[in-house]
């Protein structure tokens, strides 16, 4: 399925040089033209030339979106034309947003951004070494400068100094700038907007306070020391940090799932992507238009997510400044293709594991009840059920979660997906992946005979709280050879 979506060539304004039409979606409007372009002037230029040659690079060719950011803005400062620059700007020509979006809200740009500079670090330390000239992005900006290679282009020490720094990659496993763990954010949300929450939605953030509580508690009466972390899952870790690919963490969006559970309705990865969904509310019973925008846009995470994310940094098999942590809604398609994809979190507050449902033998299904939901066996085996639905009476604690090891959309690489019914369960699985004695014969007995490992599931099976809980286990597998 793919998001990103080239506009048909009849749309008025012109085509630039890249093939980008200047027109948004008929649903959103018409943007403002890019001003057209004389491609013999830039036909003349070394510095053309050179853009051109980073975006056919095997660093960038991969990409649909990478190339075209850099030859739009290469295009546009050559053209003199640098003041159209700006982060809204790229994110509706070249990301395909909307008129209005909010860059502060949505920062796919600048995400593509750090990309886009440590590519271009990586093919002047390969094979544009030989280069003359050299493209320099500065941090805080995306007018490219043009200097010479192995020369930041400023006389002042000091200055070169800081714009080299600028060129380098930022720190692996550093955190979206603006992500937050849901519950410190729902409680300061709560502070700010007084009486204009209604009381159940203050009862409803207290429950997920209390699953984060929950999945806190789980953690540590069934967790053993962190020293065998890295032991038992190494196949895997292996596999999806790769010196040659990145590698994108992408923590669940529990601001949509609290949505979708107030309104009843499902947001499809579509709606989801391009940033319409509920759009077109103005209320919800209990909560008001400013504190519905809130939950649409801010980016709120749990603090399950982060703690998952924060272990996989830790793992001895990270690739330095391969890898990076990456708000769902900053996701595109393209990037499910070109890196390997560790996703946290169902299609329910993730809707990017949808795209990878049709793989799946062990499919996450919600209802508005989170309490009813359920995870549906498609194929069962033996003596397994049809549907594992979350506990009920004296198994009232009773969930499930899903480890899913798929290929990527470009079956090139790999995607891990870790999701459960609940916070709890979501932390269960992850915590079988990182710990369980169990996890190590079911790798080797999956390994195939040239050392890989094959597509699987696991269906984890757990108990949200309880301290006389026999822990988490492995009750059913699934392997695609």
């Amino acid at each position: 399925m793919s998001v990103t979506k080239e506009l048909p060539s009849k749309a008025t304004g012109g085509t630039s040089s890249l093939g980008y039409q200047t027109m948004s979606r008929g649903a959103v409007g018409m943007v403002e033209a890019v001003p057209s372009v004389d491609m013999n002037r830039l036909s003349d230029m070394e510095e053309w030339h050179l853009a051109c040659r980073i975006a056919a690079s095997k660093l960038l060719c991969r990409s649909d979106l990478l190339p075209r950011f850099l030859l739009h803005i290469c295009e546009q400062t050559l053209m003199g034309n640098s003041h159209n620059i700006s982060e809204q700007r790229i994110g509706i020509h070249i990301f395909n947003r909307p008129t209005d979006y909010n860059p502060g809200e949505d920062n796919i740009v600048r995400s593509y951004a750090r990309t886009l500079r440590k590519r271009m670090d990586e093919y002047f330390e390969s094979e544009g070494s030989h280069e003359r000239l050299r493209i320099v992005i500065p941090r805080g900006g995306y007018v490219p400068i043009f200097v010479t290679n192995g020369d930041s282009g400023h006389d002042d020490p000091g200055e070169s100094h800081r714009v080299a720094a600028e060129r380098v990659a930022p720190r692996a496993g550093s955190v979206e700038a603006g992500m937050r763990p849901l519950t410190q954010l729902g409680v300061q949300r709560m502070e700010h907007a007084g009486s204009q929450w209604g009381v159940w939605l203050k009862g409803l953030i207290c429950l997920l306070m209390g699953c984060v509580l929950g999945a806190f508690a789980w953690s540590a009466t069934h967790r053993p020391d962190d020293g065998q972390a890295s032991e038992i899952a190494h196949p895997i870790w292996a596999e999806l940090f790769q010196k040659d690919r990145s590698t994108l963490i992408v923590p669940a969006d529990s601001g949509l799932g609290i949505l979708q559970n107030l309104t009843g309705k499902q947001i499809s990865l579509e709606t989801y992507a391009n940033g319409s969904y509920f759009a077109g509310e103005t209320s919800l019973p209990g909560i008001d238009a400013g504190n519905l925008a809130d939950l649409r846009q801010q980016r709120y995470t749990s603090v399950v997510d982060l703690n998952i994310a924060a272990k996989l940094m830790q793992l001895r098999e990270l690739s330095a400044g391969r890898v990076d942590i990456r708000y769902a809604r900053s996701i595109t398609a393209e990037d499910l293709k070109s890196s390997n994809v560790i996703l946290l979190g169902s299609s329910h507050t993730n809707p990017w594991a949808s795209l990878f449902e049709g793989r799946m033998n062990f499919r996450l299904q919600y209802s508005s009840t989170v309490d009813q939901s359920l995870v549906l066996n498609e194929r069962p085996n033996g003596n397994e059920e049809k549907q594992y639905l979350n506990g009920t009476g004296q198994m009232a604690n009773r969930t499930y979660g899903v480890i899913d090891y798929l290929p990527n959309l470009d079956g090139g690489g790999h995607v891990l997906i870790i999701q459960g019914l609940n916070m709890a369960a979501t932390q269960a699985a992850a915590d079988v992946l990182f710990y369980s004695p169990d996890m190590r014969p079911i790798l080797d007995r999956a390994r195939l005979p040239n050392g890989s490992l094959p597509s699987f599931e696991l269906l984890i099976q757990t108990s949200s709280i309880g301290a006389t809980d026999p822990g988490a286990q492995i009750i059913a597998t699934r392997f695609y050879k």
